[in-house]
């Protein structure tokens, strides 16, 4: 599955399955959001080891992940935006799988994640037999709660305190969607 768009910059985005070529785009790409110290990842993905490994355990897992291609941009700048759903590791979970996306920074409020979530989604269906997305946050990360209850998640509960970073606290919202619903609802 693939999709071209124009966004509000009038540049090209192009949504496609990532491919081992883009490993130095999409590690660049996350270490940036890292660095924005906004998730619980404190140290970026350097060595071409840790890239090759995880490519290998997602195409072994058959997890998916799509990425947001910028076609105006050169690699390794090109990647700006990723979305992965992967396999839940309890045999009677195989028909849920769990959502993580990114988008850069000047990247966001364009649509560019709303529409990477939506092609993880369907794809994760077709292709894993997938039922059920279940996806975290931080309870202050408005923006993306916006987001994930627009397409349809719903919260589900709250882990107080999970995360320390820097001595201070942050809780963790959990949502879920499940799948049938959300494409009755498109």
């Amino acid at each position: 599955m693939k999709e071209v768009f124009k966004i509000s910059t009038g540049e090209e985005i192009y949504l496609r399955y990532i491919k081992r070529s883009d490993l130095n785009a999409v590690w660049r790409n996350f270490n940036e959001v890292v660095e924005e110290d906004i998730y619980p990842v404190f140290f970026p993905v350097e060595t071409q080891f840790e890239k090759e490994s995880w490519y290998d355990s997602l195409k072994r897992e058959k997890n998916i992940c799509i990425i947001a291609d910028n076609l105006d941009l050169k690699v390794p700048f090109n990647v700006v935006g990723q979305c992965e759903i992967s396999n839940i590791e309890w045999d009677a979970s195989k028909h849920v799988g769990s959502l993580g996306v990114i988008v850069q920074k000047n990247y966001r409020d364009m649509g560019i994640g709303k529409r990477l979530i939506d092609m993880a989604i369907r794809e994760s269906q077709k292709l894993n037999n997938k039922e059920k997305i279940i996806l975290s946050c931080f309870t202050n990360n408005e923006r993306a709660i916006h987001l994930y209850k627009e397409l349809g998640f719903k919260e589900v509960g709250i882990r107080k305190a999970q995360f320390k970073i820097e001595g201070r606290y942050y809780d963790e919202l959990l949502m879920e969607l499940l799948i049938e619903d959300y494409l009755k609802g498109q």
